[in-house]
């Protein structure tokens, strides 16, 4: 998947949906301004939380995201080597609104913490659907 053209303040994503998965590239740039080597991704935790922009209730807290690693830069060179991915729950996206994102990367051999995005957060829209299905 080509990174390049993502948008990092905004996300949307249709009530009770699963998918598109949030995704946050590491860029390099990032990653320089942090002092972030590939050697502190060897071991990490990587968690993502959701509050409500309306009244500041937490819709996810702390839970745990995945850290994507692009090892073929050479085959796919418009990637990031580094991607933080979230995939909701239908339960997590059940009520459409706004929302406020963030992930925290703690590099646990450094004792180091960083929390992306940097500046604000991620702008989460759940929107309404006219679909609802129900599995039986």
């Amino acid at each position: 998947m080509d990174y390049t053209t993502f948008n990092t303040k905004f996300f949307y994503i249709k009530k009770d949906s699963t998918y598109p998965e949030l995704k946050y590239p590491l860029t390099q740039q990032l990653r320089e301004l942090y002092g972030i080597t590939d050697e502190m991704f060897e071991n990490v935790a990587v968690t993502f939380s959701m509050i409500d922009a309306d009244n500041g209730v937490y819709r996810i807290a702390n839970v745990g995201a995945d850290l994507i690693i692009n090892n073929d830069v050479d085959k796919y060179p418009n990637e990031e080597r580094y991607t933080l991915v979230y995939r909701f729950k239908s339960k997590e996206t059940s009520k459409s609104g706004s929302y406020y994102g963030e992930f925290k990367i703690n590099f646990l051999d450094s004792d180091t913490c960083i929390t992306i995005p940097n500046n604000r957060y991620i702008n989460i829209t759940i929107l309404d659907s006219i679909t609802k299905t129900t599995v039986i």
